[in-house]
């Protein structure tokens, strides 16, 4: 390889598993669980799970903040329903991990 040539990305992604993963795929976890499950457990899932936590606290305060400037009932409820169907997906997107992970931490007998 030229010290001038790019490492490939694919050549990252595809090295970059965890012990466990041969035992989840044993156990006959998807890859896509096996996956997202390594993706739980890095440095970056744990600030994106932070960050998202903090969008579904600021999505709370919405309907505060618009009370608080004297918002009609018919604006807050439309408020409302927005905010609750947001956090709805928001919440499917966690819940994929976790799902995730609980699919291949069972499978491995933890």
């Amino acid at each position: 390889m030229n010290n001038k040539q790019a490492i490939k990305p694919d050549l990252f992604v595809n090295n970059f598993t965890f012990p466990k993963d041969q035992e989840a795929l044993e156990k006959g976890a998807s890859e896509d669980e096996r996956s997202l499950y390594s993706l739980s457990r890095t440095v970056g899932w744990k600030i994106l799970s932070e960050y998202i936590e903090e969008i579904l606290t600021r999505l709370d305060d919405v309907n505060t903040q618009a009370i608080e400037k004297g918002a009609s009932f018919e604006e807050i409820g439309k408020n409302t329903i927005i905010i609750n169907q947001t956090k709805g997906i928001i919440e499917q997107i966690k819940n994929k991990v976790k799902d995730a992970v609980s699919a291949c931490e069972e499978e491995n007998g933890q």
